[in-house]
């Protein structure tokens, strides 16, 4: 079995209450210092019984801690939905917000990809690739989200297309402006049945993605989709797109 991931919801093995002091194991406290979660400062926990719940923390040590349970969540803040972002890599510095957001948003992994007009790699230094996972930490943080999303490298398309996170997908979606049915959605099974769908949405570049990547994308399964009449800008599209995914299978 493998070992639980330190971005994965952050788990107690006791039933939690407001008001209570509870003890922190070892991979506990490695997850807290993952989200670079210091004494004094706020997280989010899930109980045994799936109950997610703010908590304080009061001790930190290398062989365990201590948090004050203060708070019980309305609800969960983890989409029932897995969507993997594949976004384009995108100028002017504009990949940040997109991470930002994406992660607000509910994204499970945010993956940054190489395209015939996208940023190219020897361009990453200047887009701050180095500072896409901390963007993403921070932004867990202030939407009290329990998990952190995967912030990959930046990566070609065909390279991720034959990733597993592409390949066992329940559902593939690249937005296409050309593609005359701009409600790609429609048709399929009752809500019910969606929860805990494995998605991918992919935004290309401004420009959009060239005909070779979308055949490349047809072939291996991908839906086009089209979001309205109006050209958006790329950020603009992926926020979109994970609104209304997050309507049709997740938590909005």
């Amino acid at each position: 079995m493998a070992p639980p991931s330190l971005n994965a919801p952050l788990r107690h093995t006791a039933k939690l209450t407001e008001g209570e002091r509870v003890a922190l194991d070892a991979f506990q406290v490695r997850a807290l210092r993952h989200r670079e979660i210091r004494e004094k400062e706020a997280f989010t926990i899930v109980d045994r019984e799936g109950h997610f719940f703010r908590a304080s923390l009061k001790v930190m040590k290398k062989s365990g801690g201590e948090a004050l349970v203060y708070e019980q969540m309305v609800s969960s803040t983890e989409s029932p939905a897995d969507i993997t972002l594949l976004c384009a890599v995108l100028a002017r510095q504009r990949m940040l917000v997109v991470v930002q957001k994406a992660t607000e948003l509910g994204a499970t992994r945010i993956v940054p990809v190489l395209s015939e007009r996208s940023v190219q790699r020897d361009g990453l230094g200047h887009e701050k690739a180095h500072a896409w996972p901390k963007q993403a930490l921070r932004a867990a943080r202030q939407c009290r989200r329990a998990s952190l999303p995967e912030v990959r490298e930046a990566i070609e398309l065909a390279s991720i297309l034959e990733d597993e996170c592409f390949t066992d997908a329940d559902l593939c979606v690249y937005l296409d402006d050309r593609e005359s049915n701009p409600r790609a959605l429609d048709g399929t099974e009752p809500w019910a049945d969606r929860a805990g769908r494995r998605i991918v949405f992919a935004v290309g570049p401004e420009g959009g993605w060239s005909d070779d990547e979308r055949a490349m994308l047809e072939t291996r399964g991908a839906v086009p989709f089209r979001l309205g009449g109006r050209v958006l800008r790329a950020e603009t599209a992926v926020f979109a797109g994970l609104t209304l995914l997050q309507h049709a299978y997740g938590d909005m």
